[in-house]
This record gives C-alpha cells, structure tokens and sequence, in this order.
C-alpha cells in the first residue's frame, strides 16, 4: 500500500509542476497588463494636459488680436474725429465750393454776353417760328376742311336719291318695309358720318329766312307761319360747323 500511494504521488508531481508553472505565467500577464493600462492612463493624461495648453495659447491669441483690433479702430476714429483733420476738411470743401462758384458766374457772364449780341435775333427767330407753326395749323386745317366739302358735297347726291325714293316708294308688304327699313338704316349712318366730320344741317322750317344758307325757291300765303319765316323744306341743305356753306337749302317762305 505504501508502495502504491508513492507511485500516485510521483505520477502527481509533474501535474503540480505544470499547474505552479501556469500560475507564475498568468501572475506576470496580469502585472503586464496592469503596467500597460497605467502607461495608456498617463499618456491619455499628457494627451488632455498639452490639450489644454493649446487652447489656453488660442484663447490668449484671439484675446490680443481682439485687443489689437479695437486698439486699431479707436486709433482711427481719434484721427477722424481730430480738430486738425476736420479742419482740413472743412478747407477742402470751402475750396471746391468757391471753384463750383467760379464756374457759375463764368458761364452767367458768357450768358449774359450773348444774350446782348444775339438776343434780339434770337427773340426774332422765335415769334417767327410761332408765326410758321400758327400758318401751318391754319393751312391743315384750312385743307381738311376743304377736303371735307369736297366729300360732303359728292354724297349729296347719294342722300338726295335716297329722299327722292323715300318720297315716292310706299312699301306694302313685310318684305318691302324690311328693305325700305335697311335704306333708312344706310341713310342715316351717312348723316352721323356727316356730323363726325363737322358737318351739319341747316335749319330751315319754322326759321327766318336767311339768304345766306336759304335758297327761296317760291313764296306762297301760310296760316301757320308769319311772312319772312320758312315754311317747308324742299332740299336739306348743309353747312361746316365754322359756318362755311357746303349747300344752301331749298326752301319755301311764307308771304
């Protein structure tokens, strides 16, 4: 028995061995490790601390630059705003004033020179020229005018035929009033055409006669109308709105 458990304890020995040699091992990988994460803490630690004096040296640098800036600006508004520039400016602007002046009274007194050797001359041609322009309306509108007569008087002859057939053509059925309506409807655009143009129509009927726009054609006794007054109206006659005769009318007048 003896024998027995000394062989169990020589079997077991190297088994010890092996288990003693594996927990140095693990012993020195955790002292590794531990010294590991404390370089890594005290790297991290230097990292935050250079960090920080950066910002430090930033914050100091905009902080002069800043008081730079200001110290700068307060330098030039204490020029601007010094007796000795305002004064010069104040030259300055009297100086361009006083030219601006100069110029002024020059160009007055070049006016003024003209005006005395070509004024006269100059009034002169200008109540001429107003003198053209009022002949030249005059004439255009002298011209228009005529031109106007001219037209009125050859339509005339168109109305004339359209009175004579008003006076003559009874019309009985439908169909002859819708025609004798049309003629009419003709007739009377040609008498707003007339009155667009300045053209008018004498008054003759219950009027005075006047032989200037009157044409007596024959006299005769009329219970209605004392003598000298027109009586009937034969042909219409037209006349411009300024008076001018196109055509007198035919007219009776009562005895």
């Amino acid at each position: 028995q003896l024998q027995h458990q000394h062989q169990h304890q020589h079997q077991l020995q190297p088994l010890m061995r092996r288990s003693r040699i594996t927990s140095l091992y693990a012993e020195e990988g955790e002292t590794e490790g531990e010294g590991t994460k404390k370089e890594e803490d005290d790297a991290a630690e230097a990292t935050t601390e250079a960090k920080g004096d950066d910002n430090v040296s930033a914050n100091s640098s905009s902080s002069t630059s800043s008081s730079s800036s200001a110290t700068t600006s307060d330098s030039s508004n204490d020029i601007l705003n010094s007796p000795a520039f305002l004064k010069r400016k104040l030259e300055v602007l009297e100086s361009d004033i006083a030219k601006i002046d100069e110029k002024i009274s020059n160009a007055n007194k070049v006016y003024e020179e003209n005006k005395a050797e070509w004024g006269s001359q100059l009034d002169d041609l200008r109540k001429e020229y107003i003198n053209i322009q009022d002949r030249m309306k005059i004439k255009m509108k002298a011209g228009a005018g005529d031109a106007n007569i001219e037209i009125a008087r050859k339509i005339l002859n168109v109305l004339d035929n359209y009175e004579r057939a008003f006076g003559v053509v009874t019309p009985e059925t439908d169909e002859e009033k819708e025609v004798e309506a049309s003629y009419k409807d003709t007739y009377s655009m040609i008498l707003k055409q007339f009155e667009d143009i300045g053209v008018k129509q004498v008054q003759t009927v219950g009027t005075e006669f006047n032989y200037e726009f009157h044409q007596a054609v024959m006299m005769r006794p009329d219970e209605d109308y004392e003598e000298g007054m027109v009586c009937e109206e034969l042909a219409k006659g037209f006349a411009m709105e300024d008076g001018t005769l196109i055509r007198a009318a035919m007219v009776v007048v009562a005895a």
